[in-house]
């Protein structure tokens, strides 16, 4: 008896220590969370240059900070933002590569039934949904910005140094030999051409054309600033100041201001067709000139970058790097960004002083571009940098 006691005791006992434990495994639940999306990556504006070390950097345009490089070649012109894409030129291929990540989407192999063609020393030009771009020999391409498709080809005849130009709907056109064209944008049908008028430089052209919305105007290596009509190409004057146009002129309220080999810059007044002032820097001005305000800013072989007046051109400061600035200067958001064969790019604000610099190692020929998430800042040698 005492044996069944101690059994059903036990077993009594087993039984409570099984029913504790159920009664813990079914008031325990687990713990629910809200189903939360996951974050967005943040984005920020970006200054993008490259230079001769064959890297694209994106620096921060606030402190000169590093965000990413990109090793992609060696880059031949400046690059470009259409949508989400960042077009860069190289000595051999067009780049296609995401904005914000700097991962490169695809090369892009321009064909057209009959040949590759990949050198590019001409900036390209959008307008957000077709990506136009020349090459070293003559052939100017259409890229459809969502297939990347070649939409039209166009053959120049000779080489293209220069960028194209939007205009009215046209691409305007300049190969080396002094040629000028006008095709339509949508299909590459050419609707003028001048090459005959004495009226167009005689000298090669690697100049950028530019516009004021009635006529065209381009430099050249024979010293002449030359106009043409924009609508009929026909050429209307020339103005030559003695000496190599390496860079390409701006137009900035009815003035037309061109960098030269003979030390100056030249500010010409494009109805008059008379010079407005000249100013004599230290050394060769071979790059392109940018204008912010009321003020003109380039950059010279002397080593210095220069702010002048546009009224008078006289000089409200001067900022000395450590080489020789080839490259144009961006003038954009109260700032001047400026690249330096000293392989520096420089942010200076409006006053002349010094924001930061950055060294890209490697010496710099293009120049920089800033974007902002929402609109993208081009220099003026350019097509997209038109005033």
């Amino acid at each position: 008896m005492s044996i069944l006691r101690i059994m059903l005791q036990r077993w009594m006992k087993s039984l409570a220590v099984v029913t504790t434990i159920c009664v813990l495994f079914t008031n325990c639940k687990k713990n629910t969370y809200s189903a939360d999306e996951p974050l967005n990556d943040v984005y920020t504006p970006s200054v993008f240059i490259g230079s001769e070390n064959k890297i694209l950097y994106a620096l921060d345009p606030a402190s000169g900070s590093y965000k990413w490089q990109l090793n992609i070649g060696n880059l031949t012109a400046t690059p470009l933002v259409a949508g989400d894409f960042l077009y860069v030129p190289t000595v051999d291929t067009l780049f296609k590569v995401d904005v914000k990540t700097g991962k490169i989407i695809k090369p892009l192999l321009l064909t057209n039934g009959d040949d590759i063609t990949r050198e590019f020393y001409s900036s390209p030009l959008t307008n957000g949904s077709t990506v136009w771009i020349a090459t070293i020999t003559g052939k100017v391409f259409a890229i459809d910005v969502k297939t990347d498709a070649v939409k039209w080809k166009y053959n120049a005849d000779d080489s293209v140094y220069s960028s194209l130009m939007m205009y009215n709907g046209n691409i305007i056109i300049a190969n080396s030999k002094g040629s000028i064209r006008a095709v339509n944008m949508n299909s590459g049908v050419q609707l003028w051409r001048n090459d005959t008028s004495v009226l167009v430089p005689t000298g090669s052209l690697v100049s950028s054309p530019v516009g004021n919305g009635t006529n065209i105007y381009i430099g050249s290596t024979d010293g002449n600033i030359s106009a043409l009509n924009g609508t009929t190409g026909k050429g209307l004057w020339k103005y030559n100041i003695g000496s190599v146009i390496d860079g390409s002129p701006i137009v900035y309220g009815g003035n037309i201001i061109v960098g030269s080999a003979d030390n100056y810059v030249y500010c010409i007044d494009s109805a008059a067709k008379l010079e407005r002032w000249k100013f004599k820097t230290n050394d060769r001005v071979l790059s392109t000139a940018a204008a912010y305000g009321q003020v003109v800013y380039i950059g010279s072989y002397d080593s210095h970058i220069y702010a002048l007046n546009i009224i008078d051109g006289s000089i409200k400061w001067k900022y000395r790097t450590g080489g020789l600035i080839q490259s144009t200067v961006l003038a954009a958001n109260g700032a001047v960004y400026a690249a330096s064969f000293d392989k520096m790019l420089y942010k200076i604000d409006t006053s002349g002083s010094l924001k930061w610099k950055y060294n890209v190692s490697g010496v710099i020929r293009t120049s920089p571009i800033l974007w902002d998430l929402t609109r993208t800042y081009y220099p003026s040698i350019t097509g997209m940098g038109q005033y």
